[in-house]
This record gives C-alpha cells, structure tokens and sequence, in this order.
C-alpha cells in the first residue's frame, strides 16, 4: 500500500462536499414504490491514519479504495458526525467479492494487493469520518477470516485459518482453538492443508457448543516452516444476526512446549428469518354416502383370519428294546516277575542366564521372554529409565519388549548358564494408542476423542496427564509404522 504515516493531513474537502448536500431519493418513474440502485461514489485512500471525511445514506454509498504491497494487519473505523447514522463497512477484494463487514469497526489481515472497503448506512444517514489503521503484530499471529462475511439464513461461508510470520525453523505441530455463537452459526466440513505436510496427523474435537479444536501435527519430520493456511471450514447461517468468530492458536517446535501466539479474528452477519418448514399433509380416511345421505369411513383393508393349525404328523411307537446277550467271562491268566534292579541317572541341572538391557519410552516398559513354542517364559517390569534384568534357563528365546500407546519391540537372544546377554538399547515408537500394531489416524482420532482429558491413559503418550497436540506429535513422528518393530 502507498501509505506514508502523516502526523498532520489537512482534508482538502472539495471532493467531499461535492457529492454532499440533500438529494431526493431516486426513484424509477414507471414504478415510483421502487427505488432505484444506490449510487455509488468511488474514493481513494492514500495514508495510514489519517482522517477522511464522508456522507452516506440511503442513496448514496462510498467506496474507498487503496493498495497493499505486502500482508497487512489493520483495522478500518467509521464514526459518525451528525444525523443519525448507523455506519455499516464492508471490505472488498479486486474482484468485488466480499471478505468481511462490520458495524462501525472492521478488523482484518490480507495480502499484497487491491482492495476497497464500501462504507453504507445500516440505519440512518450522515457525515462520518474514516480512518484506517496498521495493527503492529510482532512476531508469528493467527488470523481467522470469512467469505462472504454475510450470508442469509441457510448459506454458507468459507472460513480460513491462517498461521503467518512462522520462524525460519518452523513449528512441528499447532493446536487451534475456535469459537463462534452456535445459535447463529453452524460449523463444519473442517479441512486441513498441506501447510505441515503432505501426510499430517490431525486431531479434531467437536464441533459442540460454540467451539471446536483443530491439533495439527508434521508427520515423519514434517513442518510448517512458512505462512499460510492451516485449515478452513463451513459456517452456515441458522439465524439472523452477527457472530465473532476466531481462532486462538498454541504452537509447538518440538520441545515439548506449547506457545501461545497472537490473534486477530473477524464476524459473520447473517440475514434473514428462519426457513419454515411445510407439515406434508395427512391422508384423510375414505368415505362413502350412506343412504341418509351421511359419510361413512370406509376401512381399506380387512383383517384375514389365520388358519388352524393342523397336525402334520403323528408320533410312532418305538420298538420294544431287545435284550443283548451276557457276556461270559474269560480266564484270566496269572504270571508273575521278579523285578530288576536299574541304576538310576540323576542329571546336573545348568544354571541360569541373564538377559540386560534398556528400553526407552515416555510410559512403563514390560520385558517378556518367550520359548520356540511362543510359550511365556518370564517377563519383568522395567526401571523407571528403563533397564531391566532378568533369569531363566539356557536356551534361545524371542525377547518382546511393550509399552501402553507404544508399538511393541522384538528380536532373539540366546542365554548361556552363568553368563549375561545384554540387549541393544532401544526406543519404543509412540503411536500405537488403540494397540493393533499401526500408527495411524485411528490412534490420532482417539486424542481427538479425548482432547484435554487424561483418559485413556494410552493416549497419554508423554504421560503428562492431559491428551492433547503434545500427544499428537509423538504419533505423528511414528505416524503409518507398523510394528512389532525389530530389536537388534
């Protein structure tokens, strides 16, 4: 924009009070009950904060229009000067088309390029003075923004959420907080972009009484490393008025942290009266005159007596049993033996290996040792930093390492009587929250599920207490492995 902050500015009001003055309202003359298209008058606007001056009413609208070079954060301010105006702005792009409005006040971020905002009465007529202002944001912001930002009751709007000034090292995962009045506006159709990668882990919560969460993580290494647009969804008009709607946003860069950012959010008007719907029409029952010229409701359809039942077969007798032959005892023939004696052999039992190791994970660990036949040998819970020891006999055994909300580990050891095997040290993957040996967007629904609760407690993965975006970027770092994941 081709603005220069101006301490003073004296309005030259030529301009101005040439479209000024009382006018009569125009009127089609073929049809004098209808008035014609308000005119009207474009105007410019070249400086941040200076005052401009201007006259509304019902047949006469002001367009200003003005340029920005780079995204701008600012906001527009009517305030009436004499009559009774009620001062409605409406922001517009290169194209007309409309991306917000407000009564008195606008607030709104938009990109490099060519915009007006149509100052109009709401109610009323007058003079009114216009300012425009730069909202300084410093550092990364949220903004939420609405198109159209007026709908009549049963349209829609596109709403989108934008994160902007995002740090060169980017942010791994960001949790979206949005709210709306919910007897105005219906919320829906959330879809995210591709601003944290092709394949982001998404959690949602809601929509339900005026709010909804929107978590987004970077799957595999993924981040949201430049400005755009983090998702957008559908607001739907159910009833006349005017709703803010906006979106707060926490943010993460992997440190298990979460930051709040700054946050501009916009309105939705909506216009109209409730669509009534038209009760179908019950059928009516038939009738036929009797003789005494009276109706009689005639019944469409008469009962059908069932028939009787009839015996379809008749029970037959069963034979008399014959009796079986006795069976005639055979000798018994008698020997006997004298036993030998054997020597026994009584065998040395091999004394037991140990199998050591260490299994990383934010939750408590199992060890489990299993024999050729997949039978449970022994299992122990592991230290809190996760090392463990445990016995059994020699042999070679499948050694299986679980955690709650983790994919399981699994590799081979063999133990050696009186000796120690050691394990490789390994970290369980996080993810796993439903436990079907996949990561994928079922598990990250379930913290969508239960976002800010601290149940189940699988989809605790950092064990914190509290399921939220944290969570979901621990899944996403694993997000489509499968497991048992190999241990060697």
């Amino acid at each position: 924009m081709k603005f220069k902050r101006l301490t003073q500015i004296i309005i030259v009001l030529v301009l101005t009070l040439s479209t000024m003055g009382s006018a009569p309202a125009l009127t089609d003359t073929n049809s004098p009950a209808a008035p014609l298209e308000p005119m009207v008058i474009n105007r410019n606007l070249n400086y941040w904060d200076a005052t401009y001056i201007g006259f509304v009413s019902s047949s006469i609208f002001e367009k200003w229009h003005f340029d920005f070079t780079q995204t701008e954060n600012f906001v527009l301010t009517v305030s009436p000067l004499t009559g009774d105006l009620v001062p409605l702005l409406i922001l517009l792009d290169a194209n007309n088309a409309e991306l917000a409005r407000g009564t008195g006040t606008l607030t709104s971020s938009q990109p490099a390029g060519s915009y007006s905002v149509q100052v109009q009465p709401e109610s009323g007529s007058g003079f009114y003075v216009l300012t425009i202002r730069q909202v300084t944001v410093v550092g990364p912001s949220v903004t939420t923004t609405v198109s159209p930002a007026g709908v009549n009751v049963g349209e829609t709007a596109l709403a989108t959420v934008t994160l902007n000034n995002v740090p060169a090292e980017g942010y791994t995962s960001a949790e979206f907080t949005c709210t709306y009045d919910a007897n105005l506006v219906e919320v829906g159709n959330i879809v995210v972009t591709s601003l944290f990668g092709a394949d982001s882990a998404v959690a949602i919560s809601g929509p339900a009484n005026g709010s909804f969460i929107v978590a987004i993580a970077g799957s595999n290494g993924s981040k949201a490393t430049t400005s755009g647009a983090a998702f957008t969804f559908d607001v739907t008009g159910l009833q006349a008025g005017q709703t803010p709607i906006e979106c707060t946003a926490r943010v993460s860069k992997g440190d298990n942290v979460l930051t709040s950012l700054q946050s501009t959010g916009t309105s939705l008007t909506v216009a109209g009266e409730t669509p009534t719907t038209t009760p179908s029409n019950t059928p009516e029952p038939t009738v036929t005159n009797t003789p005494d010229g009276s109706a009689t409701p005639v019944e469409t359809s008469t009962p059908v007596e069932t028939s009787t039942p009839v015996e379809t077969s008749t029970p037959i007798e069963t034979s008399t049993p014959v009796e079986t032959s006795t069976p005639v005892e055979s000798p018994t023939p008698t020997f006997t033996s004298t036993p030998i004696d054997t020597p026994t052999a009584t065998a040395t039992p091999l004394p037991d290996g140990t199998l050591t190791g260490q299994v990383l994970a934010g939750k408590p660990v199992t060890v489990s040792l299993y024999d050729a036949s997949d039978m449970l040998v022994t299992s122990v819970a592991a230290n809190v930093d996760g090392t463990f020891s445990l016995t059994a006999p020699a042999g070679t055994y499948s050694v299986v390492a679980t955690a709650s909300g983790f994919l399981s580990a699994q590799g081979s050891a063999v133990l050696t009587g009186g000796s120690t095997s050691t394990m490789p040290t390994f970290s369980l993957p996080a993810g796993d929250i439903d436990g079907n040996d996949v990561i994928d967007q079922f598990d990250a629904l379930t913290i969508g599920i239960n976002y800010n609760a601290s149940s189940p407690a699988a989809a605790d993965l950092n064990n914190d207490g509290t399921i939220n975006v944290l969570d979901l970027e621990l899944l996403a770092q694993n997000y489509r492995k499968t497991g048992p994941v190999l241990w060697e």
